[in-house]
């Protein structure tokens, strides 16, 4: 249980109730509201972490510009609580623009349970490392790193992403590998095959159980189309496009999985045009 509170603004009584159940299960505190009046009152104190915010109010109403105007009031406080912002409409250009303005996530009605409950998480841990008091992310990953990777680091995460995801797909221990093995696959993706790359890691897990993994173990076919060399902002680029494409677009998880956050992710998106 996290000590938090979080306050959920939606003028859908069922909504309330049924987000009141599944965040009081990890949060110590969820206080819901029908309408978004009450939040001056109820941020009063600087002790909410995160505001579950609807976008639209009343029937019919379908603009979002509701939620926006109570984003901006949120958000021009001294010491603002993070926002995820509701609505039942997928409209990226306004996704864009809530979180142009200070959102730290957008969610989409019917949303998943887990992937909601992932959002509202790491908006709480943002929360917590703005107050002073650092948490480690929920993948377990003791570095907790909030800025993007160092220039040599990017290809070993985009080496041990794949790594994990074959481990996972065959049910196999995730190995460690010797310097040989990783500078034989860093060479690959640097001169451009990724997807060449990504392959060899399936094959290799596929075929070893061993608990480390040599050079040995990864064969490239030297028969394979000419490789063009990639620049590290090019193998950062297609590692984010990769990890998005696996977390179905869900940028959270995805800036999660990159140990990045979720604003890190959303500038990088802007500057690879992604």
């Amino acid at each position: 249980m996290r000590t938090g509170k979080i306050i959920i603004v939606d003028d859908n009584e069922t909504v309330l109730k049924t987000l009141r159940v599944i965040l009081s299960r990890e949060f110590q505190t969820v206080v819901t509201v029908q309408v978004p009046t009450l939040l001056p009152a109820l941020l009063r104190d600087d002790d909410v972490d995160v505001v579950l915010l609807d976008m639209n109010f009343g029937t019919g109403k379908q603009t979002g510009g509701e939620g926006l105007f109570w984003l901006d009031r949120i958000r021009e406080r001294n010491n603002p609580p993070e926002v995820v912002l509701i609505t039942a409409f997928g409209d990226i250009e306004l996704a864009v623009v809530s979180l142009k303005k200070g959102a730290d996530d957008f969610i989409i009605k019917p949303w998943d349970n887990d992937k909601l409950v992932a959002t509202v998480i790491a908006a709480w841990e943002k929360r917590q490392e703005r107050k002073g008091r650092p948490v480690l992310p929920l993948t377990g990953n003791t570095q907790n790193r909030q800025t993007v990777p160092d220039e040599p680091d990017i290809v070993n995460e985009l080496i041990d992403f794949f790594l994990k995801k074959y481990a996972a797909a065959y049910g196999k221990s995730y190995p460690s590998l010797d310097r040989e093995a990783r500078d034989k696959l860093t060479g690959q993706l640097l001169a451009g095959n990724i997807r060449m790359v990504e392959q060899c890691i399936e094959r290799a897990m596929l075929l070893n159980n061993a608990i480390q993994l040599n050079a040995d173990d990864f064969i490239f076919n030297e028969a394979g189309p000419v490789s063009t060399s990639l620049t590290l902002d090019d193998i950062e680029k297609q590692f984010i496009q990769t990890v998005l494409n696996e977390k179905k677009g869900n940028l959270t998880l995805a800036a999660q999985q990159l140990n990045i956050t979720r604003q890190t992710l959303y500038n990088k998106l802007k500057k690879y045009n992604l």
